[in-house]
Parts: structure tokens; C-alpha cells; sequence
């Protein structure tokens, strides 16, 4: 045991020396303590309203700092040959998985607490009570939410040979479970449905308890429905509010949720402990391949050495571009996100398009661009941060820039490659959700069609060039995914609580901006200002594009100076990071 302690505290040492784990510390505070703060008020919410209402957004922002710390904690001794040194010392494998489950838990849960310590601050500010009891038995069982996902992040870092495989298995089980993506409820339900009914419909129920005894036991294998059920159960019990039904089904449920933790956990340990480490190659095959396929690269950019006639640029962005089509695709990462992609999109796409006794269809069309927005992000994300500066850091950026091409042609191909990657994605998707609105709704509604398609590829467009703009301007892939992640958080989740409040001040001296945001009809500034963001242009495009079509509803407007205002502010946005990037790139020194 002392091995393992000693094990721990080393690593506990060199992970706070990481910026991606402080990063993805100050990301949960960032994204999740400023709007707690603005609804923790009687006024909008009643208190057991409220302790109900934390743990849906610290479920998924707790989870990045989970996958920050502890994904690379046993996969990257091994991509970094550090680990056979390691084990050259007086420890075990086992010791070494526990003393990073050890190092890696403490650090997880002590963020975690910390920001739990200030929201209670913030309730007791906004309640004129902290409600401890109840508060912390909230708390209790996000901490141990925490502890289990760190044990399943931790079991696939022991279990995979790669940290990009490992990531892709955390986000891959997190959608399959997540009450957010409909994966459980579209794809994993129906299933036991048809064994059980002989039908893929499973029956409707107001509440769990009143469902058929089949569909209670397979809602329990979901062991996010388990953690959600004994949470609410407990803060019930002891605070405001009257817990529903007794405590057996809850405590067992309890099991089940810590065996989806104990179980990856103890079947990657196994696994680590037999892998032979000696055919580890420390990532050097992924450079192999790369070099080796640099060699087609060269052909299809420069053709045959003895022909003496450069090709036009035009003709040389073309076959870069599709040379890095080729090679992108045989990357982990993307791959992985293509997966996501459909993972995300196709199961939410599948329960949300249908006749509906809430939704008119004009406003179900109006909706199907909502399952496409996320998977937009993690995919523009994925295919661009490392396109132009993964060729920096492999040391093949001046192999290719050797070849015909200049570096702005290396830049071009790049995210031409990129957004074809993109744009052949989502088609398929969006011609799926046509199906289904054929199918479900009765007619093909081609004015809809053309509005939220062409909305949903303008905004993979627009963000695939800021990705691979950013890729280019910076000299590491870290950098590059920091950059694009505060870009996205700053206009996106920040903009109404921090941006606008700055303008705000500016304007009419005052931080607060509510009255603005909640009036009817808000001060021109007000509109002008709000709309700097390409995210609410974008929103404002949309609306401008359904209005235009036909399909307008009575959340949508068309305002054509703010429709065009929309469309300049995105053009400039995107375009502008592009040509930064691409002028950074052209200045930098490779060397």
C-alpha cells in the first residue's frame, strides 16, 4: 500500500503541473458557477426545485475535469516510454493503475468540492439559508459521481494502447447513458420492447413506477437513471419536498451505478496486466504511417519529377486537399468523431421528427436543426484543431512545403479537405431527417428543407474554418484546442452573462442587462451589440431563413437590416480568423 501512496502523490505532483487538467478545473468554474449564481433565488426557482436543477449541469461539466485528469493517466506512460521505467521500480502494475486512480480521484473530487463550497455560498446569498443537509447530500452524491466516472476513465486509460481511443470510449459510453442524446431511449429500450411486447414501441408511463415491471428493470440497467432515482430519493428524504416510494429499489440501483464504475475499472487492470509492453512503440508507428503516406501526398501535389510545368494553384489546392482527405481519414480521432457524430444526431433526429400533439409541424421543422448543433461543434472540433498545426509539430509541415506548394496552398487544401469531410457527414444525416419528415409529417416541405439544411451546413462551414483558422495561427495542438474552446465558450456560453454586461456598462453605465434581454422590443445597441456574437447571428439567420421560405412561426422574425447585419458579422468572423491564421502561418518559422 505504501507503493501505491508513493505512486500517488508523485503523479497527484506532475498532473497540477498540467495545464489541460487546470484548464478543464477553470472551464467548470467558468461555465457553471456564473449562472448558478443568477437563478439561485426564490424568485426563479423554489429550493428543492433548485438542488435538482445543480446536478444536471455539474453532471456533464464534472465530467470534463473527470476526462481531463484521468484519460492520458496510464495510456500515456505507455505512448510516452516512460512506463517500463516505472515498473522498473519496486511496484507492481496494479500498484501503479491504483495509485493513479488514487492521484486522479483526489484531484477530481477537490475541484468538485471547491466549486461546490462556492455554490453553497450562492445559495445561502440567494435563499437567505444554505440548507446544508439537503445542499450536501446533493453534493455527496455528485462526489460520487465523480469517484465512478474517474474509476471507468481510469479502467479504459489502463484498458486501451492509445489516449485518443480512450477519450473516444469515455464520450462514446457517456452518450449511450446521457439523458441529453436519446441513444438509451431510441436504440437500447425499443430492444428489450421487442422482446418483451413482440413490438420496437415500448409503452408510455407518467412515472417510473407506474411503468410495466420489464421496462422499471431495463430503465434500472441505465446506470445514470439509477445515480439520478437514489439522488432525488435522498434530498427528498431529508429536505423539502416527499420521497416517492421506499428505499430498496433505490439501494439497488446504488450497485448498479457503482458497478458500472468497479467494472472497467477491474477489466482494464487485467488487461494492463497482461499486455506486453515490450512491442510498444512509444506513438513512433503513427509518425511511420505518416511519413509514408507523405509519399502519395508528393504525388498527387507535384505529379512526376520530369514534368518541368508547375501546376496552376487551383489545381494544386485540389490535389492537396485530396491527398489530406485520404490521410485524415485514417485518423483515430476523426474517425472517432464521425462515430459521435451519428451517435449524437441520429437518435435525437429519430424521437424529435413526428406528428406531435404539443408541436405543429411548421414548428417540429423549425426544430430539426437542434440535434445537429452540438455534433457540429465535436466534429468541426475534431477535423480541424490539428490540421495545419499537426503538420507543424510531426516535423512534415517542411516536407511538404518542399513540394510545389506554398504555404498558403497547404492552408487552403486543408480546410477544403476539412469542410468536404464535414459537409459528407452531415449529408447523409440531413437526408435521414428528410426520410423521416416524409414519412412521419406526409410531405417532403421543400421550402423547410432548404432552410434548415442550408442553415445547418453554413454553420459547419463557418465553424470549420475557424477550427483549421486557429490551427493555423498557433504552434500546438493544445493551443490550438484551447483557443477554440474559448472562442466558443466566449461567444456562446459566456456572451449573456459576461460580454454583453461589459457593453452594457459602456453604454448606460450599468452591468445589468436583463430588462434588455427579456423586453419585447430592446434598445437598438442593444440588438447590434448582442448580435457581435456569430452564435445569435447565426440564430438570427435561421429565423431569417424559415421566415423567408414560409415556414415562419411565432418565436421566428425577419428583420432584413438585422438578417443582413447577421450575415456581415459571420462572414467577417469567420473569414477574418481564417486570414489571420493563414497569414500567422505564412510568417512562422518552421524551424
Amino acid at each position: 500500500m505504501n507503493r501505491v501512496f508513493t505512486i500517488a502523490r508523485e503523479d497527484a505532483r506532475r498532473a497540477f503541473r498540467s495545464r489541460l487538467v487546470w484548464g478543464a478545473i477553470g472551464l467548470l468554474a467558468v461555465m457553471f458557477l456564473p449562472s448558478t449564481g443568477s437563478s439561485a433565488t426564490p424568485d426563479v426557482h423554489p429550493i428543492l426545485e433548485y438542488l435538482l436543477l445543480l446536478p444536471i449541469e455539474l453532471m456533464t461539466f464534472s465530467l470534463v475535469v473527470v476526462a481531463a485528469v484521468g484519460y492520458s493517466a496510464v495510456v500515456d506512460e505507455r505512448v510516452t516510454g516512460t512506463l517500463r521505467f516505472v515498473l522498473g521500480l519496486p511496484a507492481t502494475r496494479r500498484d501503479l493503475v491504483l495509485g493513479k486512480l488514487l492521484s486522479r480521484v483526489g484531484i477530481a473530487v477537490t475541484a468538485l468540492g471547491v466549486i461546490l463550497v462556492i455554490a453553497n455560498v450562492l445559495v445561502y446569498r440567494g435563499y437567505g439559508s444554505p440548507y446544508l443537509f439537503p445542499f450536501w447530500v446533493m453534493g455527496g452524491w455528485m462526489l460520487a459521481y465523480v469517484v465512478v466516472w474517474s474509476l471507468v476513465t481510469i479502467g479504459y486509460s489502463a484498458a486501451f494502447d492509445s489516449p485518443y481511443r480512450t477519450l473516444g470510449a469515455l464520450v462514446v459510453t457517456h452518450i449511450v447513458f446521457s439523458f441529453n442524446f436519446g441513444v438509451w431511449s431510441v436504440v437500447i429500450r425499443p430492444l428489450f420492447a421487442l422482446l418483451f411486447t413482440g413490438s420496437l414501441n415500448p409503452p408510455s408511463y407518467e412515472t417510473l413506477a407506474t411503468a410495466p415491471l420489464w421496462l422499471r428493470v431495463t430503465e434500472r440497467l441505465n446506470p445514470l437513471v439509477d445515480f439520478w432515482a437514489a439522488m432525488r430519493w435522498s434530498i427528498e428524504s431529508v429536505g423539502p419536498g416527499t420521497p416517492t416510494g421506499g428505499p430498496l429499489p433505490h439501494v439497488l440501483g446504488t450497485l448498479v451505478f457503482l458497478s458500472f464504475g468497479m467494472l472497467p475499472f477491474v477489466l482494464g487492470i487485467r488487461r494492463f496486466e497482461r499486455t506486453d509492453l515490450g512491442s510498444e512503440q512509444s506513438g513512433f508507428h503513427t509518425g511511420d504511417r505518416l511519413w509514408r503516406s507523405l509519399w502519395s501526398v508528393r504525388a498527387a501535389v507535384g505529379g512526376s519529377v520530369s514534368i518541368p510545368r508547375a501546376p496552376r494553384r487551383s489545381s494544386r489546392v485540389w490535389r492537396l486537399a485530396t491527398a489530406d482527405l485520404r490521410h485524415t481519414l485514417q485518423n483515430w480521432v476523426v474517425a472517432g468523431a464521425l462515430v459521435v457524430t451519428l451517435l449524437l444526431a441520429g437518435p435525437s433526429l429519430w424521437s424529435r421528427i413526428g406528428t406531435s400533439s404539443v408541436f405543429t409541424n411548421t414548428e417540429v421543422l423549425t426544430r430539426i436543426h437542434n440535434p445537429f448543433t452540438l455534433p457540429v461543434v465535436v466534429l468541426g472540433i475534431a477535423v480541424g484543431h490539428n490540421a495545419v498545426v499537426g503538420e507543424r509539430s510531426s516535423g512534415t509541415g517542411r516536407l511538404l512545403l518542399a513540394m510545389p506548394v506554398t504555404r498558403r496552398d497547404l492552408v487552403r487544401g486543408k480546410l477544403l479537405s476539412r469542410v468536404g469531410i464535414v459537409v459528407a457527414t452531415l449529408l447523409p444525416l440531413v437526408l435521414f431527417a428528410e426520410a423521416l419528415v416524409v414519412t412521419r409529417l406526409g410531405s417532403p416541405y421543400p421550402g423547410a428543407l432548404l432552410a434548415w439544411a442550408g442553415w445547418t451546413l453554413l454553420y459547419a462551414i463557418t465553424w470549420t474554418a475557424v477550427t483549421v483558422g486557429f490551427s493555423a495561427a498557433v504552434s500546438s495542438r493544445y493551443r490550438s484546442l484551447a483557443v477554440i474552446s474559448a472562442t466558443f465558450l466566449s461567444f456562446g456560453e459566456l456572451w449573456d452573462s459576461l460580454v454583453l454586461p461589459v457593453v452594457g456598462f459602456v453604454v448606460t453605465g450599468r452591468f445589468s442587462v436583463e430588462e434588455f434581454a427579456q423586453a419585447a422590443n430592446p434598445p437598438m445597441w442593444f440588438q447590434y451589440a448582442d448580435h457581435l456574437s456569430p452564435f445569435v447571428a447565426l440564430d438570427t439567420i435561421r429565423e431569417g431563413l424559415f421566415e423567408a421560405t414560409g415556414y415562419g412561426t411565432q418565436h421566428t422574425d425577419l428583420v432584413v437590416p438585422l438578417f443582413s447585419y447577421s450575415i456581415v458579422v459571420l462572414i467577417l468572423f469567420a473569414g477574418g480568423i481564417f486570414v489571420i491564421g493563414e497569414r500567422r502561418f505564412d510568417r512562422s518559422d518552421l524551424g
